[in-house]
């Protein structure tokens, strides 16, 4: 079966009706044509088209930089504010839903259309890999917001029952999308039977075997999410998903620019104008032995990739937690000027920043991957596993110290690898990889060997866990949230804390009865979803 490329036109045909505005949110990320002006045309749904556009959609797991830069990463303590930011969160989040219930209709339709097709049994692996971005997508979407429309969504095709759906709850939605994950892992299969996909998948170019590992990994992913509430059906899925192939050794699995022509991730907006964040307290005690300005302290060979000294050449993080006396940031943004390719340490002394920013280079790199899940975040929920004995497991301390320092391993070697392969990247430019001795060094160091109380080691299993996600914010988020604040924080008081996103408004507008029975119409982002109560 030959698809067309990425490139696509036919992409919002099918939206969800009243609840759903006629726009994504797109900006962030260059799609080519995907973001030209919409055409006041009549197109007949076609298998290529849907499914591309499906594909397209998953730009949107990184984020709106807007809102990690405002929102998540003041959350997860992976950075701090030093100012506040001047975007709202719900016309943040419009983008998130409008991005996840297109795709749900177009979802729901394409199903439609290999269902009708005469020749449906030759697409089985074509309809899971459909189930497998859908069910992430789904998922994604209901730990950002909660419950939500989800059965009689996407549906506004079949009338008007459809344009004003109700909502389902959290726990029905993730046991669905689970359900979908299993059912992509189990069928599956490289036959001569299948539809070839090939290199019109410009996800893993027809590679069913990385299809497989990715269902299987989401699964294992989101049962440690759900176990703290379905402990029975999380451990018969963590049981099953052990037993199935999963993410391995450099399998850092998302959407690269690299291998889609017209993919360029633009994220240095992510962290100027109104994103006013940096290097904060909390990250930059996990990553060093004390906070000389000199970076005497940093063991972590990620930090001088994530980020950089200030314009004095300091190592200065914000306090996660300012003073009256904590001296004011000077300029927000010329640290990441484009001019800083040419000119990185020209004097500009009316150009000042005292505090660490995110690293420009990383910051301004177009050829970064949207991650969905890496090695080392698969290392890290085997680690622990084993360090909980759960999921048909006993607790087993050297396979749980084994899998905590190759989910170390693999994050600093995904980085160096990332950051030597920037073609963008000049000054203080990494090797390729750590050297052995650099990497004995790191994990032996104090602060990051696996310790031998149980309750300690699984607080370094979260913490490494976080500081790998650093690329994955939200998924920071979610591992924040189901472990009670298990990763590193300190308290911020008179700080609403964030739970979940607040519905856009647009759904409250138009869809009041059943956005009102869901939220008992105090729709706030301190309401702790269903997997956190």
């Amino acid at each position: 079966m030959k698809f067309n490329n990425i490139k696509i036109k036919t992409v919002q045909l099918f939206l969800l009706g009243a609840i759903t505005v006629a726009t994504t949110s797109s900006c962030e990320q260059d799609f080519g044509d995907m973001n030209k002006a919409w055409e006041n045309k009549v197109y007949a749904p076609t298998i290529p088209a849907l499914f591309n556009s499906i594909s397209a959609s998953m730009t949107d797991i990184s984020g709106n930089g807007r809102m990690k830069g405002s929102f998540i990463y003041q959350a997860t303590q992976l950075a701090a504010p030093y100012a506040s930011s001047g975007y709202r969160m719900d016309d943040l989040a419009i983008g998130h839903w409008t991005n996840y219930y297109t795709a749900l209709a177009n979802a729901r339709k394409l199903e439609s259309v290999i269902d009708a097709d005469p020749n449906a049994a030759k697409m089985v692996n074509l309809k899971a890999m459909l189930k497998t971005m859908l069910a992430y997508k789904t998922i994604h979407a209901t730990l950002m917001f909660g419950d939500m429309p989800y059965k009689n969504a996407g549906k506004a095709y079949d009338g008007a029952d459809y344009y004003r759906p109700s909502y389902d709850s959290q726990s029905e939605i993730m046991t669905s999308a689970l359900n979908d994950l299993k059912w992509a892992v189990d069928n599956l299969a490289s036959n001569a039977g299948q539809n070839p996909v090939g290199a019109s998948d410009v996800i893993f170019g027809g590679d069913i075997a990385k299809w497989q590992k990715l269902a299987n990994s989401l699964r294992l992913r989101y049962a440690l999410v759900i176990r703290g509430k379905n402990q029975t059906v999380a451990d018969a899925i963590i049981a099953d998903a052990l037993t199935k192939p999963l993410l391995g050794t450099g399998d850092n699995y998302g959407l690269y620019p690299g291998t889609i022509a017209s993919f360029t991730n633009k994220r240095i907006t992510d962290f100027t104008g109104n994103s006013y964040i940096r290097m904060g307290s909390t990250m930059f005690n996990a990553m060093a032995s004390n906070t000389n300005d000199d970076g005497s302290g940093i063991y972590d060979l990620r930090c001088k990739i994530l980020f950089e000294p200030n314009r004095a050449g300091k190592w200065v993080a914000y306090p996660q937690v300012p003073t009256s006396s904590t001296p004011n940031e000077v300029d927000g943004n010329y640290c990441y000027q484009e001019s800083r390719l040419t000119a990185w340490a020209t004097p500009l002394p009316a150009q000042n920043y005292n505090y660490s920013p995110v690293n420009f280079y990383y910051a301004d790199d177009e050829t970064m991957p949207v991650l969905f899940i890496t090695s080392a975040e698969v290392n890290f929920l085997k680690a622990e596993i084993y360090a909980r004995g759960i999921g048909g497991v006993a607790v087993n301390p050297v396979a749980a110290k084994q899998f905590y320092e190759a989910g170390i391993t693999e994050s600093v070697n995904f980085w160096y690898k990332r950051a030597n392969s920037a073609a963008i990247w000049v000054v203080n430019k990494p090797a390729a990889a750590p050297t052995p001795l650099e990497m004995t060094t790191m994990l032996s160091n104090p602060a990051i060997a696996y310790n031998a109380s149980p309750a300690i080691a699984l607080d370094q299993i979260y913490k490494q866990s976080w500081i790998a996600l650093f690329h994955q914010p939200y998924e920071a988020w979610t591992l924040k949230r189901r472990t009670a604040d298990g990763t590193p924080h300190v308290t911020i008081l008179n700080v609403p804390v964030l739970n979940k996103f607040t519905y856009p408004n647009t759904e409250k507008a138009t869809n009041f009865e059943n956005w009102n029975a869901a939220s008992n119409g105090n729709d706030n982002i301190s309401n702790k979803p269903w997997f956190m109560m």
